[in-house]
């Protein structure tokens, strides 16, 4: 990735994250789960095919990572619309993962998953941590 455009990107993440915090329900919930140091998800999803990927900042609940049982996603944050396909994800969660640990002093960077599940752009049903 160009460095013009990732410096355009963390910006623009800047700019949602302040968003974020100003959001009645979504800056506390954020605020809370950064604080405690929970694992952050980032899980770009679509609402179809005629419809773009949004990104959600989520956490896991009630999985057994022990036994493999996965848990489902809770969603702190939600943000419409950030990228049209799939392949322009990925520069996307790069910047916002590291704007997340700047921001909220996170001790380890956000997973990655796709359409609720754990990937990447490269490899949608890849591991969970890159």
């Amino acid at each position: 990735m160009s460095g013009e455009l990732h410096s355009q990107l963390l910006s623009f993440f800047d700019v949602a994250i302040d968003r974020i915090r100003e959001h009645p329900s979504y800056g506390p919930k954020l605020e809370r789960a950064a604080r405690d140091q929970r694992e952050l998800v980032l899980n770009f999803h679509t609402h179809g095919p005629s419809h773009g990927y949004c990104a959600s900042i989520c956490t896991e609940e009630g999985g057994v990572p022990l036994i493999g049982l996965p848990g489902e996603l809770n969603e702190l944050a939600h943000l419409r619309g950030i990228a049209k396909d799939l392949e322009a994800c990925e520069p996307m969660m790069n910047a916002f993962a590291e704007r997340l640990v700047e921001r909220y002093g996170l001790l380890n960077r956000p997973v990655t998953w796709i359409d609720g599940k754990p990937g990447s752009p490269k490899s949608p049903q890849g591991s969970r941590h890159e």
